[in-house]
């Protein structure tokens, strides 16, 4: 009679177990994984006598350093979409097209990544994504986009400028395909903004 008691519980874990499994595995199959995809801009030749510049890792605020798709209808009240989802938090994928759009302005000596060795640099740029979703209560639904930026010089240790940026964009369509291309279009046009603030 122990012996059965002792069993049953055994065999009920495995059981829920196998159905959890099985339950799972069509919904990871419909998940949607996406990326930033944004024209490359052409490289100008670094200037020799251009300051170094240090892009820090991008910070994101509560609520948005997630990577599913994100969407509100007032504002107030945000809903995560875990079956559309970025390959990464939007801060993490930042860091590269930050990187590449400076650098292509030809403005300075070097461009340095934070995932790269340390080095010192004259300039550091640290940048926040304070929102990234997309709001479902307008017509056509639109992706709102707002990134802060600040520039410090390191070699006199204050900030030498901040600003925020922000952009709205309609969906091409609804599907989170649409949303995607929307959060492309509006980082394209912020990204290009944001490099003239640091040249500036």
């Amino acid at each position: 009679m122990n012996l059965k008691q002792n069993v049953l519980p055994s065999h009920l874990g495995l059981l829920i177990f196998i159905l959890l499994l099985v339950f799972n595995i069509p919904t990871l199959a419909r998940s949607k994984i996406y990326l930033f995809n944004l024209p490359l801009p052409e490289i100008s030749p670094a200037k020799i006598t251009g300051k170094t510049l240090l892009v820090s890792m991008p910070k994101a605020a509560p609520g948005f350093n997630t990577q599913a798709l994100v969407s509100t209808k007032n504002g107030y009240e945000i809903k995560f979409d875990f079956d559309n989802q970025w390959i990464d938090t939007p801060a993490q994928m930042l860091l590269p097209w930050l990187v590449y759009y400076l650098e292509a302005t030809g403005q300075f000596r070097a461009v340095l990544s934070a995932t790269t060795v340390p080095i010192v640099a004259e300039l550091r740029l640290d940048t926040e994504i304070l929102c990234l979703q997309q709001d479902i209560s307008t017509e056509p639904n639109q992706v709102h986009l707002v990134l802060r930026a600040q520039l410090f010089d390191m070699t006199e240790r204050q900030v030498q400028a901040t600003k925020i940026f922000q952009e709205w964009v309609n969906l091409p369509f609804k599907a989170p395909e649409g949303s995607v291309i929307a959060t492309n279009t509006a980082l394209e046009r912020i990204l290009k903004k944001l490099t003239q603030f640091v040249i500036e």
